[in-house]
C-alpha cells in the first residue's frame, strides 16, 4: 500500500534534483567554465559558477520533471497504464522538455554535433543511475515488507 503524498513530499523531490543538478553544473564550471563560457550560456560567469538565470532554468526543469513524473507515475492522470509504457512516456517528455529549453535558452549551439552527443551522453547515464537508484530501492522496500510479512507469519 502507497502512503498517500502532500506537497511538501513533491517540493522535497524538486529541491533534489535541483540541488543535484546545480552540484553538477558547478562541477563542470570550475573544469570546463573558461573553454565554455563563449559557447554556453550555462557557462557565462566562467569558473566562477552559475548565473541567477542558469539557475531558474535549472529550477524549472525539476518543477517539470516532477511533474511529468507525478502525470505519468499516479493514477490521477493516467489509469490502466503499463509501467513500461509510462517510464518511455516520461523520459521521452522529458527529453522533449529539455531539448526545448536548449533551443530557448540557448544552453549550446545547436548547430554543433558534439554538445548534443554530450547531453545524450550525460543524460542516458542520469537516467542509467536513477533508474538503477529506483530499482535498489524498490528492492530494498520490497525485502522490508517481506521481512515484515515472515515476521507476522512467525508470529502466528
Amino acid at each position: 500500500m502507497e502512503e498517500k503524498k502532500t506537497i511538501f513530499d513533491y517540493v522535497e523531490q524538486v529541491f533534489g534534483i535541483f540541488g543535484f543538478s546545480i552540484i553538477i553544473l558547478n562541477i563542470f564550471c570550475r573544469m570546463f567554465g573558461e573553454e565554455a563560457r563563449e559557447i554556453s550560456s550555462i557557462f557565462s560567469m566562467g569558473k566562477e559558477g552559475l548565473s541567477l538565470a542558469v539557475m531558474v532554468q535549472f529550477f524549472s526543469t525539476a518543477v517539470w520533471i516532477v511533474f511529468m513524473r507525478v502525470l505519468f507515475f499516479t493514477d490521477v492522470f493516467i489509469k490502466n497504464m503499463r509501467i513500461a509504457v509510462r517510464s518511455v512516456m516520461m523520459v521521452a517528455s522529458i527529453l522533449i522538455m529539455m531539448v526545448a529549453y536548449i533551443l530557448i535558452f540557448d544552453w549550446f549551439p545547436v548547430d554543433n554535433w558534439l554538445p548534443w552527443v554530450m547531453f545524450f551522453g550525460c543524460f542516458g547515464i542520469c537516467f542509467v543511475i536513477s533508474l538503477s537508484l529506483s530499482i535498489l530501492r524498490e528492492r530494498i522496500e520490497n525485502q522490508k515488507m517481506e521481512d515484515a510479512l515472515n515476521r507476522l507469519k512467525q508470529q502466528k
